[in-house]
C-alpha cells in the first residue's frame, strides 16, 4: 500500500503532453476523470490475462491517497463538473479483498479463489469499498461517484449492503456485468459461476432500484466461440437472452490472447483445468471463420441479417420448431420471393383498348 500510495501521489500533470497540441486522445477522454483504487485479480477467468500480469494478490491504496487524488482531479483537470467517472480497477468490488490466513495466501496453489466455489479463506466484506465511497461522494464539489469498471457479482452477493449502496448511489442508469455466458459447460472451461448467482444479483439489484425509486438496468457481456463451446450450446444461450428480453449489440467473438489458459485450450483443443492425458477428451474449438460468425449470430438473434445462417443451423440441429413468428419461437421464417413478371408477359389492360 506504501509504494502503491507513493506511486499515484507523485504530481503528476494530469493532462497530455503539449506535443499533442488540441488533438482530441479518447484514452484521455476516457481516463481523465476516473480513479484507480486497487490492482491485481483473484477470479482467474480462463479467457483473460490480467491475473498473470497484475498479480492474484490484490494490492490496494489507502482510502487517503484514493481521496487526494480526487481532489486533484477536481482541482486540475479542465472542465471537471463535478462526475468521477469511475472507482476501480480490474473489477469493481475487489478492494482491500485478500485471504484471511497470510501463511495460506503464500502457499496457496488454487487458480481462482472464487471458482468452482468462493474459497472459504477469502474476505468477502466489502465494507472498506462502501466507506469509501461514501467518503468520496462527501468530497466537496464533488456531485456524482460512477462506478464503470465491471462488477464481480458472485462475491458481492456475499454482502447485500454493498449492492445497496451501489445501487442506490453509483449507477447512472445502466450497470456492467459478466456473467459471459449461460451454459455450464462452458461456464466450466471459462471458470465462471452458474447462471444462477446472476439471476440472484439481479433480483436484489431490482429491488434496490426500486427502493431507491430508479429505473436501472444491467447491462450482460456475452462470449461466442470460446473453446469448449459448441452450436447448441450457442443457442441455448440465444434462447436465455430471449427470454430475459436482451438485444445485445456490443457482444465479442473469443480470441486467443496471451498468457490466457483459454489460448491453450484453443492451440491444444485440451482442457488444461483437468490432467491432461494423451487420450484425453478433445475440445469443441470452433476456428473455421464462418462457425464463429455463426456463434455470433446467436448473440444477435434480432438482426435480421443473421436470419439466414440461424435457419440453416435450427435446421441442422433439429429445431425448426423455433421458427416462426410466434412469441415462442426464436427468428422468422423466411419471406417467400415475390415471382418476377416473366419476359412479354401482358400487364394491366388499359380501358379502351
Amino acid at each position: 500500500m506504501e509504494e502503491m500510495d507513493y506511486i499515484f501521489d507523485l504530481p503528476y500533470a494530469r493532462l497530455p503532453h503539449p506535443s499533442y497540441g488540441n488533438a482530441r486522445i479518447p484514452a484521455y477522454d476516457m481516463i481523465k476523470l476516473s480513479v484507480n483504487i486497487m490492482r491485481g485479480c483473484f477470479g482467474g477467468c480462463t479467457f483473460c490475462s490480467i491475473t498473470e500480469h497484475e498479480g492474484r494478490i490484490i494490492q490496494s491504496r489507502s482510502e487517503d491517497s484514493i481521496i487526494r487524488e480526487i481532489e486533484k482531479i477536481r482541482d486540475q483537470v479542465p472542465g471537471f463538473t463535478g462526475t468521477i467517472s469511475d472507482l476501480g480497477g480490474p473489477t469493481a468490488n475487489m478492494y482491500k479483498l485478500n485471504c484471511k490466513s497470510p501463511k495460506i495466501q503464500k502457499t496457496c496453489k488454487r487458480l481462482s479463489c472464487v471458482y468452482p466455489n468462493i474459497c472459504q479463506h477469502l474476505n468477502t466484506d466489502h465494507k472498506p469499498t462502501t466507506e469509501l465511497y461514501r467518503r468520496a461522494r462527501a468530497v466537496p464539489g464533488v456531485k456524482r461517484v460512477a462506478i464503470a469498471s465491471g462488477l464481480r457479482y458472485d462475491i458481492a452477493l456475499r454482502d447485500p449492503e454493498y449492492i445497496e449502496e451501489l445501487v442506490t448511489h453509483h449507477v447512472g442508469g445502466y450497470l456492467k456485468i459478466a456473467p459471459e455466458h449461460s451454459e455450464e459447460k462452458t461456464l466450466s472451461k471459462m471458470m465462471k459461476p452458474s447462471i444462477s448467482s446472476y439471476d440472484e444479483f439481479k433480483r436484489l439489484f431490482d429491488k434496490f432500484s426500486k427502493k431507491a425509486g430508479k429505473e436501472q438496468y444491467l447491462i450482460p457481456y456475452f462470449i461466442a466461440a470460446h473453446p469448449g463451446c459448441d452450436e447448441e450450446d450457442m443457442l441455448n444461450l440465444s434462447l436465455w437472452l430471449k427470454s430475459h428480453n436482451f438485444k445485445p449489440d456490443q457482444v465479442q467473438t473469443f480470441y486467443p490472447s496471451p498468457m490466457a489458459l483459454a489460448t491453450a485450450m484453443y492451440y491444444s483443443e485440451r482442457n488444461p483445468l483437468e490432467k491432461v492425458r494423451y487420450k484425453s477428451e478433445k475440445l469443441n474449438v470452433v476456428k473455421d471463420i464462418d462457425q464463429r460468425r455463426l456463434q455470433k449470430a446467436f448473440l444477435r438473434y434480432h438482426d435480421e441479417k443473421n436470419w439466414p445462417m440461424l435457419r440453416e443451423s435450427l435446421r441442422r440441429l433439429g429445431r425448426t420448431d423455433l421458427i416462426g413468428t410466434s412469441e415462442r419461437h426464436l427468428i422468422p421464417p423466411a419471406t417467400p420471393a415475390k415471382p418476377k413478371p416473366r419476359p412479354g408477359s401482358p400487364g394491366k389492360r388499359r380501358h379502351g383498348r
